[in-house]
């Protein structure tokens, strides 16, 4: 917004000063002293009403305790206080103008005046007190810069720089070094200091200067310096120190300069203006001072002349001749060999040599095949000659007279040629910096791309370091031997200029090193050239679209491309057809900018160089994305920090992310679709040839089995047969069990044989039922007697529901419909408790709905109360091969044939079976339902056999066997005290192994894990049979609860399970089995299992219980079990304090970590005895192997085994081995 004033009027006044306070007020300075407000983004001038005669100021300032300063003009100085105080100074000094005015670090106020010089605040005095310089007080101020605590720099008006040091109150020229600045007579209008430390001077007509903080060590000779303007030719083009140490100065068109050694001008001969042959030429090329001291030019125009250097006169070399006469007028360079041959370098002429022994002037044709153009000329250690030509440098061998040439560098300009200390030859060309090896022949080329700062190389000089030195068109670049880098410097650095002059150059006997160039000399020590690291900050100072800049606010595809100044600006957003865009980039060096290499990289760390000066890269025809730009300044061969911007380039909306993701989905899509179809297709075939072959290996086994099946009837008839014959016969009780047992096992193996070939002949169609009426009542109530031994043997009730009909006709196959009825009623008595229930009802049953039902049928229901059937699992069963999951034991039941054989007859029947849970909720039935009467079958379906009466015959039934009657008699046998735990749900197989066992133990059954792991506490069996298998508590959790137990961990367990992969077996041993024996097991081995493991606890019983042989030492023994290891640990106590009289149990139980009663128990069980008896029998144990040793007497042994006295330990002694110590070490010791 516009400032207005208080009444709204437009303030138009012309701005003097601004003044921006602590307390953060403005105050303007125009045509009136006025202050600005800023009150709701409005900008408001308000009136300053001070008691001063001024309305207006030149200068304010606010010093550290928030006076302010104003002064105008000849009006003298105001200071207003905070409290608005006004004070006037030097109102009554007469001619005083004041320019400028400043607080210094201390708080000192400082005035600077036109012709009264300078004046500073007296705080005790309040007024200002002046500061002479050099007695007066007449310096013509122009202007004031506090630089430190210390020092109070002066710009004046014609007398340059000064410097008022504070603490010596006292004005001196400034300290400034600078062949381009005079410190005596300059105008320094204003005086600015950067934070790198360089002054910046405004200097009247004759624009800014800085003058750098750190000046390096360059000097400048030329007609442009204040203190060395002692040549007058801009253009220097040759140098050469003579014997005496005067240096001569070869122009171009203002003749030859000798200067001495002080740097003062000693002779000036140039060319007169009469036109004699004695003159000296106004353009000299060459310079050279051979060994008899005679000083040689060679000139522009003139050819070569011999110098007096005491009158300037000239003796021309007339006889300089060409091949065609004429005379030779251009002659560059001079040097002389080891035989007193001055060589001479002329352009065009070719090559001569002038004898100095016999002044005679030679032209060596064998040395001028080559190019005659010739620049430069160096004479080697080796005695040999380098030309450097217009077509490159050319060796002639000085050997001999031969003058054998050899090329060297071809198709170069060569300005210079230059030997280092290890004879490698250095050669300056038009394309940059050359070595040759004259060893390997090998030659490297440098150029502004290795970081020279052109590639016209015109000098080359060697420093004491062998560093190189080279002189440029575009500066001076030092060559590193050591790092292979180039420092480039610059006129900003000190020199006389950028452009040097060709050959121009040497070095003194002190090491310094000058150079001519088209500014005059420049010359300095190396060893005095530092190289002061910089810290650059680079800024993006222009960004160019379509050639014109980019601004905050320009759009681009209708975005913003930034939002902030160029220079502050980190992202740069361009549309798809603004892809094309330049870069501008500056460090804001003043000094030299032309020694500053940028270096650049766009989305990778692949740096290019620009060349130098160059400071803006263009880029164009970007694909859209995301591009990060990098640029680093490299100086002193030093990179400094990255600045990096990020350009992003929107695609257009067709490729943009969104186009692309629909792209990507369209074609994903429809690659998916087709690769589904492809696979869906693929995969059909495979199934269906999958299906085909399966079916062919399914009927290969089917039939393979069923052959199998058929061999294995005959063997088992040749069981059964004989074996009914035996129950018959054979009255033994004690067999019949067995017989039975054998019976019934073989009768199922035939009974699953029968079920797996009548589901083959369904499945081939093969099955054909013949169909008659049975009497239901008779026939089911056969069925029913077959199962009168389970009822008893599991006690579970069977009863028969038949709503009281005495008869029940139905038709049916009865030879295949029994299997319907027995494989369900297994089922049931196998899943169902002891104490449970088992009923089957009979009835009729009537629906209307004929579509899915029946109309008249019989319905069968068979109900149980077991475990019960998982919903999941119920239209599973009667699938061919499904298992029912026992989940209680995690376990897989049956074979999965019994119920899908089971349906498959019912439906051959016509009728419908299914299951469900019984809606009490215990336990499961099964519902059979067949249709009533004859019309539903075929003729070919119907028994025509004559004996087709409503009746049935009753099945043969084994009767059940009475087993008490074998218990009462293995009971009177003699038994072991030994107690075994069998632990089996499989009634037959728990029957069969205490049969077995009965004889020789005391038997303890259990039929699951949990009700096992209850007896364990109670009981405490001595052997522990599990089967792996079980409901409730599976084997091996049940031996992992056992050895986890430390009340139980000593009871060995032996592990059965029809399981015999080796990992189960493993399985088992890691939980801690001590056996593991597979079904079907050999009985003996399971008999020779359990006596072993018994005897082995008896064994452990008797090591620890002092009953073995007294010559067996407690060390020999190798403890593996729990147990063991509890007795090791016990053994431990005792044999550590087996000298302690007060060894206590409740010592040992703390020792080991257990309770004293449960030491006490543990050692009961594992060693017949009390836990005091126990430790006295060990002391006397290691007291009768200490008798056999003689080693001790009586009353140390009972030391020793911690007796109070020799008399309780020789009674103790006597009760355990029957004799008295001494006798007993009497009998040993024979």
């Amino acid at each position: 917004p516009q400032a207005r004033w208080e009444n709204g009027d437009l303030f138009d006044s012309n701005i003097i000063a601004i003044l921006e306070r602590q307390n953060g007020e403005i105050w303007v300075s125009g045509n009136i002293l006025c202050k600005l407000i800023i009150k709701k983004e409005k900008l408001v001038v308000k009136m300053l009403n001070l008691p001063i005669a001024t309305t207006s100021t030149d200068y304010m300032i606010e010093d550290k305790k928030r006076n302010i300063w104003i002064t105008k003009g000849e009006n003298g100085i105001y200071k207003i206080s905070d409290k608005k105080k006004v004070t006037h100074y030097l109102k009554d000094e007469k001619g005083i103008t004041i320019v400028d005015f400043c607080e210094d670090l201390n708080g000192n106020i400082y005035v600077g005046t036109m012709g009264k010089g300078l004046f500073v605040y007296d705080q005790l005095s309040d007024s200002f007190k002046p500061i002479p310089y050099k007695g007066k007080q007449n310096l013509p101020i122009k202007s004031l810069y506090p630089d430190n605590q210390n020092e109070l720099y002066i710009g004046t008006d014609g007398k340059g720089m000064k410097v008022y040091n504070i603490k010596q109150q006292k004005i001196t020229d400034a300290p400034f070094d600078n062949s381009y600045f005079d410190s005596n007579k300059s105008k320094v209008h204003s005086i600015l200091k950067d934070n790198t430390g360089n002054f910046w001077l405004a200097i009247y007509q004759k624009g800014v200067m800085m003058i750098p903080a750190q000046p390096n060590s360059f000097k400048y000779i030329g007609n442009k310096a204040i203190d060395k303007n002692i040549i007058g030719s801009n253009s220097v083009t040759s140098l050469c120190r003579d014997h005496e140490g005067t240096l001569w100065v070869g122009t171009d068109n203002d003749g030859i300069y000798g200067i001495t050694q002080e740097l003062k001008q000693k002779k000036h001969f140039y060319p007169a203006d009469t036109d004699s042959e004695e003159n000296v030429p106004s353009t000299v090329f060459g310079l050279y001072e051979d060994s008899e001291r005679n000083m040689w030019i060679g000139s522009f125009t003139k050819g070569m002349c011999r110098l007096d250097r005491e009158t300037g006169r000239c003796i021309y070399l007339k006889e300089l001749l060409d091949q065609e006469g004429n005379r030779v007028q251009r002659v560059y360079d001079f040097v002389e060999d080891k035989n007193k041959r001055l060589w001479i370098a002329t352009m065009g002429a070719g090559l001569y040599y002038y004898e100095l022994k016999t002044n005679k002037l030679k032209y060596p044709e064998k040395a001028n095949k080559n190019n005659k153009w010739i620049n430069c000329l160096l004479y080697s250690k080796d005695n040999k000659l380098y030309t450097g030509t217009y077509d490159g440098v050319y060796c002639i061998n000085l050997n001999s007279d031969e003058f054998i040439t050899k090329k060297v560098l071809t198709r170069r300009i060569v300005f210079s040629i230059y030997e280092d200390k290890k004879g490698i030859i250095w050669i300056g060309t038009s394309d940059g910096l050359s070595s040759w090896n004259p060893k390997n022949q090998q030659l490297v080329t440098s150029t502004t791309e290795n970081g020279l700062p052109s590639d016209a190389v015109y000098a080359i000089v060697g420093d004491e370091q062998d560093n190189l030195w080279i002189s440029t068109n575009a500066g001076i670049s030092q060559y590193n031997r050591s790092s292979h880098k180039f420092i480039n410097y610059f006129v900003g650095d000190g020199l006389q200029g950028n452009e040097f002059s060709k050959n121009a150059s040497f070095k003194d006997a002190n090491g310094i090193i000058w150079f001519g160039g088209t500014d005059g000399i420049t010359y300095f020590n190396p060893q005095e050239i530092t190289n002061p690291a910089k810290k650059w900050n680079i800024r993006i100072t222009d960004f160019y679209l379509h050639n014109q800049p980019v601004r905050q606010g320009v759009l681009s595809g209708g975005r913003e491309i930034i939002n902030e100044p160029v220079f502050e600006a980190t992202r740069f957003d361009l549309s798809h057809n603004d892809n094309s865009f330049t870069i501008e980039f500056s460090t804001l060096e003043m000094n030299n900018p032309e020694r500053i290499t940028y270096l650049y990289a766009m989305n990778d760390n692949n740096w290019v160089s620009l060349p130098i000066g160059n400071n803006r890269v263009s880029f164009s025809n970007l694909s859209p994305g995301t591009y990060h730009f990098k640029v680093k300044v490299q100086d002193y061969m030093v990179d400094s920090d990255v600045k990096e911007i990020t350009i992003y380039i929107h695609p257009a909306w067709w490729a943009s992310w969104w186009a692309k993701l629909i792209y990507a989905l369209l074609t994903g899509g429809t690659i998916w679709f087709i690769i589904v179809q492809a696979k869906h297709r693929y995969r059909t075939k495979q199934e269906m040839l999958q299906h085909i072959h399966a079916e062919q290996i399914n009927e290969a086994k089917l039939q393979f089995f069923m052959n199998i099946s058929h061999e294995i009837r005959t063997p088992m008839s040749l069981i059964i047969s004989p074996l009914q014959k035996l129950i018959s016969t054979d009255g033994d009780p004690s067999r019949q069990k067995t017989y039975h047992t054998i019976y019934r096992n073989a009768e199922r193996i035939l009974r699953l044989i029968n079920q797996l070939m009548d589901i083959r002949k369904i499945d081939k169609g093969q099955m054909s039922l013949m169909f008659r009426e049975i009497d239901m009542v008779a026939f089911i109530q056969d069925l029913c007697n077959t199962f009168a031994g389970q009822t008893v043997n599991k006690h579970i009730s069977l009863t028969f529901h038949h709503e009281d009909f005495d008869t029940f006709g139905l038709w049916i196959d009865p030879t295949n419909f029994d299997k319907v009825i027995l494989n369900i009623l297994s089922n049931a008595f196998k899943f169902t408790p002891e104490g449970g229930r088992v009923d089957i009802y009979l009835k009729s049953g009537h629906s209307e709905d004929t579509e899915t039902t029946l109309s008249n049928y019989a319905e069968i229901i068979i109900a149980d109360t077991g475990i019960g059937i998982a919903p999941e699992e119920i239209e599973h069963i009667f699938e061919r091969f499904y298992q029912i999951r026992n989940h209680l034991n995690n376990s897989n039941i049956g074979t999965g044939i019994g119920l899908h054989l089971t349906r498959s007859l019912v439906e051959l029947h016509h009728g419908h079976i299914h299951a469900e849970n019984n809606p009490e909720g215990i336990g499961s039935r099964f519902v059979i339902r067949l249709p009533m009467g004859c019309s539903h079958l075929k003729q070919e379906e119907l028994d025509n056999s004559t004996d087709n009466e409503l009746a049935y015959t009753p099945a043969e039934t084994i009767p059940a066997i009475e087993e008490s009657g074998d218990e009462e008699e293995l009971k009177v046998r003699k038994k072991t005290k030994y107690r075994v735990l069998i632990v089996e749900d499989d009634e037959e197989i728990r029957r069969y192994i205490k049969q077995e066992l009965f004889a020789d133990y005391h038997i303890l059954e259990s039929c699951n894990g949990k009700e096992a792991l209850d007896m364990l506490f109670k009981r405490k069996p001595d052997v522990v049979i599990s089967d792996i298998m079980m409901p409730e508590m599976d084997g091996l959790t049940l031996c992992k609860k056992i050895k986890q137990n430390v009340n139980l961990n000593h009871i060995p367990i032996i592990l059965l399970t029809a399981k015999t992969r080796e990992e189960d077996n493993i399985e088992g041993l890691e939980v801690g089995a001590d056996a593991y024996l597979t079904k079907p097991f050999h009985i003996e081995i399971l008999r020779k299992t359990v006596q072993n493991l018994i005897n082995s606890r008896e064994r452990l019983r008797n090591t620890f219980s002092g009953n073995q042989d007294h010559e067996d030492k407690m060390e020999e023994i190798k403890l593996q079990s729990p147990d063991e290891k509890l007795m090791e640990r016990v053994m431990n106590a005792i044999n550590k304090n087996l000298s302690n009289p007060n060894l206590t149990v409740e010592l040992i139980a703390s020792e080991i970590g257990i309770s004293r009663v449960h030491l006490h128990r543990k050692l009961k069980e594992l060693t017949n005895q009390t836990t005091r008896d126990f430790i006295r029998n060990t002391r006397l144990k290691q007291a009768a192997i200490l008798l056999t040793q003689k080693r001790y007497t009586m009353a140390e042994i009972s030391d020793l085994t911690g007796f109070a006295n020799p008399t309780i330990f020789s009674t103790a002694f006597k009760e355990l081995y029957g004799v008295p110590p001494t006798k007993y070490m009497e009998e040993h010791l024979k």
